[in-house]
C-alpha cells in the first residue's frame, strides 16, 4: 500500500465495524510508510483519535505489526488534549497567544454565584445545592455554544430576548430566556477580567488555530485523523484541512456505504440516526458518500459483513422501513442468518441475573488462552454489579469510567467527617464515623471499635438526648454500670471509663479545630485537618492514611482546588455545609490504574473503535441503553434549535453508532432485564427494531433459534437458585428448643408475649436476642409511656408533704420526665400540653386518696416461686403503683395506649396484673403491708380523656383473678414443658394487636412471606 497517499484528495476512507479498526490502520500506516529509504517516515506521522484509550490501543497495535524489533512510535494525540505548546506537532504552538482555561471548580462556583443571585431577585431558591446543579446544567450548556461558534467570536446569544416572543412560546421560558441573557453577558465580562476562557472554547480555539497554522503552511509529514465521527463543527473543519493536505487522510469508523440513497437522505434529518454525524461529517468535507472508500488492505470476513447490513438495516430511519421486505429479500434468508452467527440474546428475569450471567460469560472466557472480553455499558449499576461478582472468583476487574470517590474508603471517610463536624453529638453521624475503618484518633482500631459498639448501645439508642459532646459525656458518665456492655478486645474488656475518654478526646479535636464556618475554603481547611487527626493510628500520621493511593490523591486535589477557589462561593448556613460539600465530591471518580489483561468493563466512550473477542452489550431497555436526552432547565427544544445549538438528541445518534460498531463484533450478547428497579423494563429501541427485522425474514421460531435466544448459563443459574415456591404452611417456623433450654423464669409483662407470641419468648429467652433501637431515632410510644409513668412517681412523695400547688408540681415533674426522656423544646411543649388533662384528672382523683389515707408504693419489685410438676416457675414483677391504704391494697397500672378490657384480662390475654396480684398475695413483694390485693385497675392517661378502668369483671373477684392465673401457668408449664411442644409465631391471629409485619421478631419470622402479607419494605 505504497500508494495509499497517492490517491486523490480530498483523502477519505473507512474501517467497517467488523474490522480491529486500529489494529486495521495500524497496518495499513506500516506498510504505507515503513521502509528503509523513508526510516522516518513513520515517526514523523501525526495520528488524531478521539480517546486516550484508543490513542494506547494504537500504539499497541503498531508494536505488534511493525517488522522491527525497536520501533520509533508516530506522534499519537486526541483531540480534546490538544495544546498549542506541543512540540511534536510540527510547529503548532508557534505564535499561538490563548488565554488560558478557567479552573472547572472555580467555574462551577462562579456560576452558582451567579443564578443564587439571580434566584434570590426572582424569588428562585437560593438554596446552594440547587444552585450547584443549575450551574452544572449552565456549563453544558455553556460548552455546547463554544463547540458551536467560529474562530474568536462567542456563540451568538442575541436572539434570546426574542425567542418567546417571535416563535409563540410558552410564557414561562421568558423567565430563562431573561435570566440567560444577564448570565451572558456577565459571564464573558467575568472571564475577560481575569484574562480566562471556557474549556470549551479553549478546546475548539485549539483546533481551529491548528487548522489556520496548516492552513498557512501545510505540513508535509503524514498528518491522519481516525476514529472521530466529526460531530463537532469544529473537528469537520479539521477534518477538510487534513483530507486535503499533500499526506494527509481521514478515516471514518464504520460509515455505511451500502445504505439507499433514500435512506442516507433520511438519517441527514434524523438526529437519532447513527449516520447522522458521518453524513455531516462527509457533507462538510465536500466529497460524496459512494466516493468514500474503505481502506485498502482489510479483510471483512462474510458471515460479519452480513452482520454489518443487517445491523445497519435494522437502524435505518422509520420512514424508510416500508421496503424491508425488498431489503430482506435483497440481503436474501441465508445470508441473514450466516449474519445473525455468533449474535446472542439474552433476556434476565431481574437485574441480579443480567450480571451473574455476564459474569459467568466474562470468566468463561479466561478458560481459552488468547480470548479477550469486555462488557460494554452506559450503566454504571451493571458495571459495579458484574465487578462485584467478578471479584468472588478474586478476578479483578476495573471499571474505566471509575469508581465514585463515595464508593472507596477515603471517599466514605471524608463523608463522615464531614457530616460528623456539622453535630459531633447526632447518634448516626457518631456511630458512622467510629465505626469506620479509618478512624481510631491515635488509638489502636479494635480499641476505638470495641468503646464504639459500647457507646452505641449505653446512650446512642434511642431518641437522641444529648445536644453536644459534652452532654453526652455526662449521660455516659450517668448510666448504671449494667447498663454498659462490657466488650472484649484481645480478652481484655472495655470499661466505662475507656468509652468516656474516647468521647472526651473527640470533644478535645472539636474544640481544637473549631466549628465549621460558611466560607468554602475554611470549611475545607478544618475538615481535611479534623480527617488527618481522626485517621492518626499508633503507627502513621493521619496525612499518610488519609491521602495515599488513587482515592487520597483525587481528594487532596479536590480539598488543595476548594481552598484555593472556595472564596468564589458565598458564605454557606450552616444547616447546608454537608450537603454542598457532599455535592461537590459527587462528581470525583477514582480512575483505575492497572486494569486486566483479557477483560475489560467498559463504557461506549472508552470502548469506541477497540476490538475484542467476545463482547457483551449490556442494559438493552429504553431508559439505560439508549439512555435519554438530558433535560435542559433553561431551553427548550424549539429554543434550541432557533438558536442554531444542537438537538439533546444527536447523543442518542451517536449512542446508536457506538451500539451498531460493538454489535459486530465476532461474538456479541445482548442483554436486557425483564425488570428494572421493580418495575417492569421495556425492550431498547434498537433490539426490538433488530429482532423484527429477523423475525419477519424468518419467521418468528427460526429468528429466535438464529439469534440463539438464551444462554447455557441462564439454565444452570436458574437451576441452582432456590425455588421461591413454597407452601406457606410449611414455611411456619416451628422451633423446638430441648426443654433445659426452655426459660422456667418470667416477668409478670412476660406472660403475655408467652400465650400470644410463643416465638418471640423463644427469640427474647432462649436465642436471647433483642431489637436495638433506631439510632437518634424518634420518641416511640413506649419511651413516651416510660417518661409519663416517671412522672408519676412525684406523687410517692406528697403521702409526707402535700406540695402548695399540686398541679404545677405534676406538670413539673412531667417536664422532667420528657426532657431526660429526649424531647426537645417545642415537641416538650406540645406534649405537656397533651398532659394537662391527665394532670388534672389525676389531681381529682390522687388527692381525696391521698388525704384517706391511701399510701402509694411506686415501683415495687416482688418475686414469687410457683411449684409445678416440670419444676418451679419463678415469676417477677415490677409494680407501677401499689396503693396501701384503709380498703386494703389496690394495684395501679398506668397506660397511655389503650389499656386492656376487664374481660381480656379475665380471659388471660393480658395477664400482667393478674401475676402482680399472685406475687402479692404471696407476700413476694419486700413491704409487708402489700398483702392479697382487694382491686386492680387500669389508669389511661396521656390521651384526651383520662379515666380509670377496671381489671377485673363485676361478676368475679380478684381470688377467682388469682386462682385463674395459677391454673394458666400451670397449663403452661405443662404444654411448654414436653419436649414435642413448639413455639409458633402469634398463632392466635385474632389477638395480634398490631397487624403489621414491620416488628423486627415478624421480619425474624419471615412473616410476610408465610403469611401472604405485604411487607412495608
Amino acid at each position: 500500500m505504497r500508494d495509499l497517499f497517492e490517491t486523490p484528495m480530498p483523502r477519505v476512507f473507512t474501517i467497517p465495524p467488523a474490522a480491529s479498526f486500529l489494529d486495521v490502520l495500524a497496518k495499513a500506516l506500516v506498510d504505507a510508510l515503513a521502509s528503509d529509504e523513508t526510516p522516518f517516515a513513520l515517526s514523523d506521522a501525526i495520528i488524531l483519535l478521539p480517546t486516550r484509550r484508543a490513542a494506547r490501543g494504537l500504539a499497541q497495535a503498531f508494536l505488534n505489526c511493525s517488522p522491527q524489533a525497536a520501533t520509533l512510535l508516530p506522534r499519537i494525540r486526541t483531540l480534546g488534549d490538544l495544546d498549542p505548546d506541543d512540540a511534536g506537532l510540527g510547529g503548532f504552538g508557534d505564535d499561538i497567544d490563548q488565554a488560558p482555561a478557567i479552573d472547572t471548580l472555580a467555574r462551577r462556583l462562579i456560576l452558582a454565584r451567579m443564578i443564587q443571585a439571580r434566584g434570590v431577585q426572582s424569588d428562585w431558591s437560593a438554596d446552594p445545592v440547587s444552585a450547584l446543579l443549575a450551574a452544572d446544567a449552565l456549563a453544558d450548556l455553556l460548552d455546547s455554544a463554544a463547540m458551536m461558534a467560529s474562530g474568536a467570536e462567542s456563540f451568538d446569544w442575541s436572539k434570546l430576548s426574542t425567542l418567546v416572543s417571535q416563535h409563540e412560546l410558552a410564557k414561562h421560558w421568558e423567565q430563562s430566556t431573561t435570566f440567560l441573557s444577564i448570565v451572558t453577558e456577565a459571564w464573558p465580562a467575568y472571564l475577560a477580567s481575569v484574562n480566562k476562557v471556557d474549556p470549551g472554547v479553549k478546546q475548539r480555539r485549539n483546533i481551529e488555530a491548528m487548522v489556520e497554522k496548516w492552513l498557512a503552511d501545510a505540513p508535509q509529514q503524514t498528518i491522519v485523523l481516525a476514529g472521530s465521527t466529526g460531530s463537532m463543527p469544529v473537528t469537520r473543519k479539521l477534518m477538510y484541512l487534513i483530507a486535503r493536505l499533500p499526506k494527509g487522510m481521514v478515516v471514518l469508523p464504520g460509515l455505511d456505504t451500502h445504505i439507499s440513497a433514500d435512506a442516507w437522505i433520511a438519517a441527514r434529518h434524523d438526529d437519532q440516526h447513527p449516520q447522522r454525524a458521518l453524513s455531516e461529517a462527509i457533507e462538510a468535507i465536500g466529497i460524496a458518500r459512494d466516493a468514500v472508500q474503505v481502506l485498502p488492505g482489510v479483510v471483512e470476513p462474510f458471515a460479519l459483513a452480513q452482520r454489518r447490513l443487517i445491523i445497519n438495516e435494522a437502524l435505518t430511519p422509520q420512514e424508510t422501513t416500508a421496503d424491508w421486505p425488498s431489503r430482506i429479500e435483497e440481503l436474501g434468508k441465508e445470508n441473514i442468518i450466516a449474519g445473525l452467527d455468533g449474535l446472542t440474546f439474552i433476556e434476565a428475569a431481574s437485574e441480579e441475573e443480567e450480571a451473574s450471567l455476564i459474569a459467568h460469560e466474562l470468566r468463561e472466557t479466561l478458560e481459552t488462552p488468547g480470548l479477550t472480553a469486555a462488557l460494554v455499558t452506559p450503566s454504571e449499576e451493571i458495571a459495579r454489579r458484574v465487578a462485584a461478582k467478578m471479584q468472588r472468583w478474586d478476578v479483578q476487574v476495573d471499571i474505566s469510567s471509575g469508581r465514585p470517590i463515595s464508593d472507596t474508603s477515603i471517599g466514605s471517610f471524608l463523608r463522615h467527617v464531614m457530616q460528623w463536624s456539622q453535630d459531633p453529638s447526632d447518634p448516626i453521624a457518631l456511630c458512622a464515623l467510629l465505626g469506620h475503618p479509618l478512624t481510631s484518633i491515635g488509638l489502636g482500631r479494635d480499641h476505638v471499635a470495641a468503646c464504639a459498639a459500647a457507646i452505641e448501645i449505653a446512650v446512642l439508642r434511642g431518641p437522641r438526648k444529648a445536644r453536644s459532646l459534652p452532654h453526652l459525656i455526662q449521660q455516659l458518665e450517668a448510666i448504671k454500670p449494667k447498663y454498659w456492655r462490657l466488650i472484649k478486645v484481645n480478652g481484655q474488656p472495655i470499661e466505662k471509663d475507656a468509652g468516656i475518654a474516647l468521647l472526651k478526646r473527640l470533644d478535645a479535636l472539636v474544640q481544637q479545630k473549631g466549628p465549621l464556618t460558611g466560607a468554602l475554603p475554611d470549611c475545607a481547611q478544618t475538615i481535611a485537618s479534623l480527617a488527618e487527626a481522626l485517621a492518626a493510628n499508633e503507627t502513621q500520621t493521619g496525612a499518610d492514611i488519609v491521602w495515599r493511593g488513587e482515592a487520597g490523591e483525587s481528594a487532596a486535589r479536590f480539598f488543595a482546588a476548594l481552598i484555593e477557589h472556595g472564596h468564589l462561593f458565598p458564605p454557606i448556613e450552616s444547616q447546608a455545609i454537608g450537603r454542598t460539600l457532599d455535592h461537590l465530591m459527587a462528581d470525583l471518580v477514582v480512575r483505575p490504574r492497572g486494569t486486566h489483561p483479557r477483560l475489560a468493563i467498559l463504557g461506549p466512550l472508552e470502548a469506541r473503535l477497540l476490538q475484542f473477542s467476545k463482547v457483551v452489550l449490556a442494559g438493552l431497555d429504553e431508559g439505560v441503553w439508549p439512555q435519554p436526552a438530558a433535560p435542559d432547565p433553561f431551553l427548550s427544544r424549539p429554543m434550541r434549535q432557533h438558536l442554531g445549538l444542537p438537538s439533546p438528541d444527536t447523543r442518542i445518534g451517536l449512542s446508536a453508532h457506538d451500539f451498531a460498531q460493538f454489535a459486530t463484533a465476532p461474538k456479541v450478547i445482548l442483554t436486557r432485564s425483564a425488570r428494572r428497579k421493580d418495575a417492569p423494563a421495556v425492550p431498547s429501541r434498537w433490539l426490538w427494531r433488530l429482532k423484527t427485522l429477523a423475525a419477519g425474514a424468518l419467521g418468528q421460531a427460526k429468528a429466535t433459534a438464529a439469534l440463539a435466544d438464551g444462554s447455557h448459563w441462564q439454565g444452570l443459574l436458574r437451576a441452582h437458585t432456590p425455588s421461591r415456591l413454597f407452601d406457606p404452611a410449611d414455611a411456619i417456623p416451628r422451633p423446638k428448643p430441648p426443654v433445659i433450654a426452655r426459660p422456667r423464669s418470667f416477668h409478670a409483662t412476660e406472660i403475655e408475649t408467652w400465650i400470644r407470641d410463643p416465638y418471640r419468648t423463644y427469640v427474647e429467652k432462649i436465642l436471647h436476642l433483642r431489637a436495638l433501637d433506631p439510632l437518634g431515632g424518634p420518641i416511640s410510644a413506649g419511651v413516651r409511656g416510660s417518661a409519663i409513668h416517671k412522672g408519676f412517681e412525684v406523687i410517692a412523695s406528697w403521702y409526707q408533704a402535700l406540695p402548695a400547688d399540686p398541679k404545677v408540681a405534676l406538670r413539673e415533674a412531667f417536664k422532667q420526665a420528657l426532657q431526660q426522656a429526649g424531647y426537645d423544646k417545642t415537641d416538650l411543649e406540645i406534649e405537656l400540653a397533651r398532659l394537662e388533662p391527665t394532670i388534672a384528672f389525676t389531681i381529682d382523683v390522687e388527692m381525696p386518696r391521698l388525704m384517706a389515707g391511701w399510701r402509694p408504693l411506686v415501683e415495687k419489685s416482688g418475686t414469687y416461686v410457683l411449684q409445678t410438676p416440670e419444676g418451679d416457675l419463678t415469676l417477677t414483677a415490677r409494680a407501677d403503683r401499689i396503693d396501701v391504704g384503709p380498703a386494703g391494697t389496690e394495684i395501679l397500672d398506668f397506660k397511655s395506649g389503650t389499656p386492656p378490657k376487664a374481660k381480656t384480662v379475665h380471659a388471660m390475654f393480658d395477664p400482667q396484673l393478674p401475676v402482680i396480684a399472685l406475687i402479692a398475695a404471696n407476700c413476694g413483694f419486700e413491704d409487708p403491708a402489700i398483702k392479697l390485693p382487694t382491686d386492680l385497675r387500669h389508669i389511661h392517661v396521656g390521651g384526651r380523656t383520662p379515666k380509670i378502668e377496671p381489671a377485673v369483671l363485676s361478676t368475679s373477684s380478684v381470688e377467682e383473678l388469682v386462682e385463674r392465673t395459677i391454673w394458666t401457668l400451670l397449663k403452661l408449664s405443662a404444654q411448654y414443658g414436653q419436649p414435642e411442644r413448639t413455639y409458633l409465631p402469634k398463632p392466635r391471629v385474632s389477638l395480634i394487636k398490631n397487624a403489621t409485619y414491620d416488628d423486627p421478631v415478624d421480619r425474624l419470622s419471615r412473616r410476610a412471606e408465610w403469611a401472604n402479607a405485604e411487607d412495608s419494605e
